[in-house]
């Protein structure tokens, strides 16, 4: 009796600490992604030192090098980071009524600077990326896995008639995170041009280049 009541209290004085310390790691590893967010959004990627970060979040080289060894490491971190969001965002997109329609309004959201932060960084990460293979190495994963997503939401909509059964979706895939990422990149680099308002025409010439060839038939029979 005695023991048992002696026992509760230490196993539940060990069980606190250790979520305590988890907690503060935690909390001390988004502050430091967040400070490297503001930096390289600043700076860019080659701007943005170790130090800058380090400045940004308020703490010591040790203490920041202690979670993340390199600005790879922290690209891979935040992509990661919002690895659920874009998880929703497809799954959202594959349930959707019209798949393109929903592509287009994923594309909107990612251009309001409160969205992703991977997807502000997305131009400024792939410039890097083709000449740094360690950075390379650490966001391929996520975009293969974006694009085995889109690839299950566009077998969607060949099945609602959006799309050509007989186009290849792999080509089909590529086609579109092209069309994507060069959204996402004029949209910062020409904000003049408005490309938000422009995506509803966009979207048509996407739906006309993708639906199923209504005119083969009759050709074919001429």
């Amino acid at each position: 009796m005695t023991s048992s009541t002696v026992a509760l209290p230490a196993a539940s004085h060990s069980s606190t600490k250790p979520a305590s310390r988890a907690d503060h790691r935690s909390e001390q590893r988004q502050r430091i992604l967040d400070a490297a967010v503001a930096c390289f959004s600043r700076d860019g990627f080659h701007g943005a030192s170790m130090q800058k970060i380090c400045a940004e979040a308020g703490m010591s080289p040790g203490a920041l090098y202690r979670y993340f060894p390199s600005k790879e490491s922290l690209i891979a971190a935040i992509v990661e980071g919002e690895r659920a969001e874009r998880l929703a965002f497809f799954d959202a997109v594959s349930k959707a009524p019209s798949v393109l329609d929903a592509l287009t309004d994923c594309t909107a959201a990612m251009m309001d600077d409160g969205c992703l932060a991977s997807a502000r960084l997305g131009p400024e990460v792939m410039a890097e990326a083709i000449r740094n293979a360690d950075l390379r190495a650490a966001v391929e994963p996520h975009e293969e896995e974006s694009r085995i997503q889109l690839k299950a939401a566009l077998a969607n909509a060949v099945a609602q008639g959006e799309i050509d059964p007989a186009l290849d979706l792999d080509t089909v895939v590529l086609l579109l995170q092209i069309i994507g990422d060069g959204v996402l990149l004029h949209h910062q680099l020409h904000p003049q041009w408005k490309l938000a308002e422009r995506l509803p025409a966009f979207t048509q010439l996407v739906k006309r280049m993708l639906a199923p060839d209504a005119q083969a038939p009759a050709e074919s029979e001429a």
